[in-house]
């Protein structure tokens, strides 16, 4: 089965207007705040230039000729566009590889291996149903419990920031879905992660209520629900 599109964002429904508006309300990294400096004009000038979604933008950042003919056609410094770049890349999930998550069976290594899946992006046109899930558990031979775990992998790991042992502490606890972390409260999202933590030990990192706060309203929330239960 070929890799399903799906399972990326389409950034051709997604106009320049709502990724500006996702630059200014969201929480970049002090080496691009850079980017919000007078950004409303800059921002016209990519309008005036044809450019009316982020799928749009992104090809023409793909390389440094690109780049460099926007540099000619707006006016706007190609430092600004580097950044630029990696703004629009982030709005774009990192397949997990499984091999890269805590806690995950040899047995389901070996059967994803002998089907040629490797990672999240590959395994999601075999999970993204009820039927799909049924024909993969018949042909890999895997439990529908396991199959199920795998899928809420997947679906989580569309969320932006999200990586395999992220992605691992999310599904061991009753949020593992998009959606059910969508409608979380989320200090209670916080308090299952951290239980998780502590029991699974699949996740080090620090985990703070602000953080989560802002992920859940400004990351999660924005996340498509595409995977069916």
């Amino acid at each position: 089965m070929e890799n399903d599109r799906e399972y990326m964002p389409d950034l051709f429904k997604t106009s320049l207007d709502e990724f500006k508006n996702v630059l200014k309300t969201g929480r970049l990294l002090p080496s691009r705040k850079s980017l919000l400096v007078e950004i409303d004009g800059t921002f016209s000038k990519l309008q005036n230039a044809n450019i009316t979604n982020v799928s749009i933008l992104r090809e023409n950042l793909k390389s440094t000729e690109k780049i460099q003919n926007l540099v000619q056609k707006t006016g706007i410094p190609e430092t600004y566009f580097k950044l630029l770049k990696r703004e629009v890349n982030n709005l774009l999930p990192t397949p997990i590889k499984f091999c890269d998550v805590p806690n995950i069976t040899e047995n389901i290594l070996i059967q994803l291996d002998k089907l040629n899946i490797k990672d999240t992006e590959y395994l999601f046109p075999f999970i993204k149903d009820v039927n799909s899930r049924l024909e993969l558990s018949r042909v890999s031979g895997l439990p529908e419990v396991d199959v199920l775990s795998l899928t809420k992998l997947v679906d989580v790991s569309r969320i932006k920031w999200v990586g395999p042992k992220l992605a691992r502490l999310i599904v061991d606890t009753k949020y593992d879905t998009v959606e059910k972390l969508a409608k979380a409260d989320p200090v209670d999202v916080l308090e299952a992660l951290n239980d998780a933590k502590e029991k699974h030990k699949s996740y080090d990192g620090p985990l703070g209520i602000n953080d989560i706060d802002s992920w859940i309203r400004q990351v999660v929330r924005n996340t498509p629900l595409i995977v069916s239960y």
